[in-house]
């Protein structure tokens, strides 16, 4: 299963003007196929409506707990603790990190859409948790 992982130019200009920090609180929520990466999106609202429904799954995703972030010259790791849904029934194909407050701060692209039946889904699941390292903007 491979996923693509993009970076919210919107996040990025937060991160820099002081707006979006390691200490803040962020949710992971699942979207449907429809719910691509747009690098124009930049609130939790601007993709809501692409959020999935199911059995385990709540409103608006899970808190996870994002960073510090780490540099190299040729990337950034933003690690992102495990979101997870017990005895969940559910299909999705899209994901979301957004700060709590509403800025969309990750998009992650699953290449087909997952299907979730009666059982327990984790994201990053391996500890430590993996790093998400974003691609192009």
């Amino acid at each position: 299963m491979a996923i693509t992982a993009k970076f919210y130019p919107s996040a990025a200009a937060k991160m820099f003007n002081g707006d979006l920090n390691n200490g803040d609180s962020f949710k992971m929520a699942l979207l449907n196929s429809s719910g691509t990466f747009n690098a124009a999106h930049t609130l939790y609202s601007d993709v809501s409506s692409n959020q999935i429904s199911g059995t385990g799954y709540t409103s608006g995703g899970v808190a996870v707990t994002v960073g510090p972030a780490t540099s190299s010259s040729t990337k950034a790791e933003f690690p992102i603790t495990a979101a997870l849904w017990t005895s969940a029934t559910f299909a999705f194909q899209n994901a979301v990190v957004y700060e709590t407050g509403g800025a969309l701060m990750m998009h992650l692209a699953f290449d087909a859409e997952q299907n979730v039946a009666g059982q327990d889904y984790q994201i990053n699941a391996p500890s430590p948790a993996p790093k998400a390292t974003p691609v192009g903007i």
